[in-house]
């Protein structure tokens, strides 16, 4: 049997974290392993609207959208972590999804509404955008669960203790 190359190791998982319809799957999965190559390492998967799929690699940021009759899929984004500028997102808990803004390099400004099945896919997509946009060199894991953070009134008691 042959070994799995880097991108299909870690898109699997991705997309089962994402909860991904095997149709959406395979629809997109073609736009996306040319964009990110065989040796790209998906860090995060994620519906991005009605009709478009967001996927952060180590290096990469993209999103593919579908037309509406045909459901044929076309780029959107692609772009190296180092080509965006003025990234910025919110997470929403009480919605389980992520603003996202970001400045491409032709200096369009691109607002993404990135919806996710539950808060701790939130905040795992949460901390993948940490490490790609405020650590150095953009340097992003493989997608891993993320421990929700205590809420803010437990900080709170811990401080005044």
């Amino acid at each position: 049997m042959e070994a799995l190359d880097t991108f299909s190791r870690t898109f699997l998982p991705a997309t089962a974290l994402a909860k991904l319809s095997r149709g959406t799957i395979a629809r997109h999965v073609g736009v996306l392993r040319r964009c990110a190559g065989d040796r790209g390492a998906v860090a995060v998967l994620a519906r991005c609207g009605r009709r478009s799929v967001l996927m952060l690699t180590r290096s990469r940021l993209v999103v593919t959208t579908e037309t509406g009759l045909l459901r044929r899929v076309g780029l959107h984004l692609n772009a190296e972590l180092h080509q965006v500028a003025d990234v910025t997102w919110t997470p929403e808990p009480d919605r389980a999804g992520i603003q996202l803004g970001l400045t491409a390099i032709d200096g369009v400004r691109e607002n993404f509404w990135v919806r996710l099945g539950s808060t701790a896919e939130m905040w795992r997509l949460d901390e993948a955008l940490k490490q790609a946009f405020r650590t150095p060199w953009g340097v992003i894991e493989p997608a891993r669960p993320i421990a929700r953070p205590a809420p803010v009134a437990a900080l709170a008691e811990l401080r005044l203790a």
